[in-house]
């Protein structure tokens, strides 16, 4: 199994109608590309919250040929998605996980 995982930090202004649009519509939006098995939003917990709320947004894939088929066909419709709708208002970044042992 492989993560891609988005870690991003929300300004407080933005971070409830954020969150809500995450649950409602982006998510729900992202999984029905089929590339995708599941996700986990979480917020992360004793960083500093100063500048805004940090989530990781953990999305699951069969494996790395899977992820290249989302990079090409979906990830930049997606990203530019939350982008455009939350721009100013976050920072993020992606990293690739590949799943070594699971319990």
């Amino acid at each position: 199994m492989l993560l891609y995982n988005i870690t991003t930090k929300i300004d407080h202004q933005s971070h409830a109608e954020w969150l809500k649009w995450m649950e409602h519509a982006y998510l729900p939006h992202i999984m029905e590309c089929g590339a995708l098995e599941n996700f986990k939003l979480a917020r992360l917990k004793g960083v500093d919250e100063t500048d805004g709320v940090t989530y990781a947004l953990q999305l699951s894939m069969a494996n790395m040929a899977t992820f290249q088929v989302y990079q090409q066909k979906y990830a930049l419709a997606h990203q530019t998605m939350h982008d455009t709708r939350y721009k100013d208002h976050f920072v993020s970044f992606r990293s690739v996980l590949d799943v070594v042992v699971e319990g």
